[in-house]
């Protein structure tokens, strides 16, 4: 009986201390390659966060706007201080710079009509601008 729980211990088998060593260097230089490529996506997919944040808060002051220019008066008629108007948790003021969680837009002549221009929005890591025609979204430094 014993002499065949010693030849049982005998015959296990086992990782070497090599072979652990090679299987976490392997994991290691996966983990270098992966790295870069999974910062990329993260920055990538905060962009896209900020310029759909943006796109929301760009489409509530549109709106605003188009209800306070119904009347037809010629002047703009939204009346949004220096303090400025809080939509969605971001304040939004008109042709100041925007600061962190912060908007502004500008409004200017097209075509004879009053209409927002410019808008741009910061959420503190990012800032989208809206030129009137397409978004572009830079980081802050």
């Amino acid at each position: 009986m014993i002499s065949k729980l010693r030849s049982k211990a005998k015959s296990k088998k086992g990782f070497t201390l090599v072979e652990l060593i090679v299987v976490i260097v392997i994991i290691l230089i996966l983990a270098a390659v992966m790295v870069p490529s999974m910062l990329k996506y993260i920055d990538r997919a905060n962009k896209a966060n900020c310029k759909a944040d943006a796109a929301t808060i760009l489409s509530q002051v549109q709106a605003d706007y188009a209800a306070s220019q119904a009347s037809e008066q010629t002047e703009v008629t939204i009346d949004w201080t220096n303090t400025g108007e809080v939509i969605g948790g971001v304040t939004v003021k008109i042709g100041t710079t925007a600061a962190s969680n912060n908007a502004v837009f500008t409004v200017g002549d097209k075509d004879g009509y009053s209409e927002i221009t410019a808008f741009t929005y910061n959420n503190g890591k990012y800032t989208a601008t809206w030129d009137g025609t397409a978004w572009t979204v830079t980081k802050n430094s």
